[in-house]
C-alpha cells in the first residue's frame, strides 16, 4: 500500500492531461466536487439521446434510464431488492456443478469461468456490459422489476461508506456492513466490518460456492454474506476526482482501460493503484466481495458494475465517432500471451444469456440488444 501511495503521490507532481477527452480544462474544485462529472454526464446522455432518430427499435419513448441508488424512489429501491431476492430463488441453469443454486448463482458460475479472458484484456468493457445488462433482462422477465436499473456512484460515499444508502442497513438499502472482525482484513487495511451482514436486505443470504481459493471452487460450500466496508480505499481510489479525471485523461480506447483497471503495463495508467474498478470492489470487500471471481455473488456488483458502464457510456458519448473501437488481447494481462481481440469476435454467454459479436454491444441505444442510457 504505502508503494502505491509514493506511487500516486509521484504520478499527480507531473503535468496534468485533464479536459483532453472533451477539449475543457475543468477547474480542480469542479472536478474534486463532481460538477465536472455532471457537466460531462449530461453531455453524454444529450449525445446518445440525439442517436435516438426514430430509424431503431429504440427510441426516446422508450430507452431505458439508469439511476443512481439514491435517486430512485424509496419503493422502487425495495422492488428492486425483491427482485434480486427472486432472482436468488430460480433455479441455477449449470450442470454437472453442486454449489450454484439459483439463477442468481448462475451469473456467479458464469463469471469464473471467463475471468482469465474478460479482465485487463479487450473483452472487459463489453462483456461486462452485456453482464450486468442480461442480469436486468434476468429481474424483469423472470421477477417482474419494472424500475430503473440502479448505478452507484462510489465517489458520494467516499466520506464515510458505512452510511451510504447502499449498504446503511435500511430496508431500501442492500443490507448492512458486516460485523466488526478485528484483524479482518490484513491486505487492505481501514475496513470497518469484516463478519456477516447484520442487518438489513440480504443479513439472511447463503453464498453457496467459491472462493476461488478453494480445491472445488463451484462445490457446494454455504456461508454467510460477509462485507468489510472500507472508506479509506473508496476516498483513495474511488473518488469523484478520480472517475473524472480517469474520464478526461483517456484519449483512446487502451489507455481508458488501463486508467480504468489500474493496469500498471501502460506508465501513465500506474498512478491510479487500485484505480476505480478495484477501488470499488475493495470498497466493498469482504467475501465473496473481494474475490476476484466470484465477486458477482456479492448483490451489490451490479451496482458496481454499473458504475463502471456509466464511466464507459460516458466516455464514448464525449466523442462518439471515434469511440467505437476495442483495444488489447483476448487474455488477462496478455498471459498466455494471445492475438488482438477484435469487435467481430463472438461473445456466447449461454446458458445465462445470449450471443453477439462485440460491435453489437458498442452502442447502449443501438437496439441490438441494448436500449438504455445513464442519467
Amino acid at each position: 500500500m504505502g508503494f502505491l501511495k509514493k506511487l500516486l503521490t509521484f504520478a499527480l507532481a507531473g503535468a496534468s492531461l485533464r479536459g483532453l477527452a472533451v477539449g475543457v480544462d475543468f477547474p480542480q474544485a469542479d472536478i474534486d466536487s463532481g460538477k465536472a462529472l455532471k457537466e460531462i454526464s449530461q453531455t453524454a446522455l444529450n449525445t446518445a439521446l440525439a442517436r435516438l432518430d426514430g430509424s431503431s427499435k429504440c427510441t426516446k419513448e422508450n430507452v431505458r434510464r439508469r439511476k443512481e441508488w439514491r435517486t430512485i424512489p424509496r419503493e422502487e429501491r425495495k422492488a428492486y431488492v425483491k427482485a434480486v431476492e427472486c432472482l436468488m430463488e430460480q433455479p441455477n441453469v449449470y450442470e454437472n456443478v453442486t454449489g450454484p443454486k439459483s439463477m442468481f448463482d448462475s451469473f456467479g458460475v458464469l463469471h469464473y469461468r471467463v475471468t482469465p479472458y474478460v479482465h485487463n484484456s479487450a473483452y472487459f468493457l463489453l462483456f461486462h456490459r452485456l453482464y450486468v445488462w442480461t442480469f436486468e433482462e434476468k429481474l424483469r422477465t423472470m421477477c417482474g422489476y419494472t424500475g430503473a436499473f440502479p448505478y452507484w456512484e462510489w465517489g458520494l460515499d467516499a466520506g464515510g461508506v458505512e452510511k451510504s444508502p447502499l449498504f446503511d442497513g435500511s430496508e431500501t438499502s442492500l443490507g448492512s456492513n458486516g460485523a466488526k472482525v478485528n484483524g479482518s482484513n490484513t491486505f487492505f487495511p481501514g475496513g470497518s466490518g469484516g463478519g456477516c451482514v447484520t442487518h438489513g436486505p440480504f443479513a439472511n443470504y447463503t453464498v453457496n460456492f467459491g472462493p476461488n481459493t478453494a480445491r472445488n471452487p463451484l462445490a457446494y460450500n454455504p456461508r454467510c454474506l460477509k462485507r468489510d466496508l472500507n472508506t479509506q480505499i473508496c476516498a483513495q481510489w474511488a473518488s469523484l476526482k478520480n472517475t473524472t479525471e480517469t474520464i478526461l485523461e483517456s484519449p483512446d480506447i487502451a489507455l481508458f482501460q488501463a486508467n480504468l483497471q489500474g493496469d500498471f503495463r501502460w506508465p501513465a495508467a500506474r498512478k491510479w493503484g487500485f484505480a476505480v474498478h478495484g477501488g470499488g470492489h475493495f470498497t466493498i470487500a469482504g467475501d465473496p466481495g473481494g474475490d476476484f471471481y466470484f465477486s458477482p455473488l456479492e448483490p451489490a456488483f451490479y451496482q458496481h458494475h454499473g458504475q463502471i458502464d456509466r464511466m464507459y457510456f460516458i466516455w464514448q458519448n464525449l466523442d462518439w465517432k471515434n469511440r467505437q473501437t476495442m483495444a488489447g488481447t483476448i487474455t488477462m494481462m496478455n498471459m498466455p500471451a494471445s492475438r488482438n481481440g477484435t469487435l467481430d469476435d463472438i461473445l456466447d454467454i449461454n446458458p445465462v444469456g445470449g450471443t453477439y459479436n462485440y460491435r453489437q454491444l458498442l452502442d447502449t441505444v443501438g437496439g441490438s440488444p441494448f436500449c438504455f442510457v445513464y442519467e
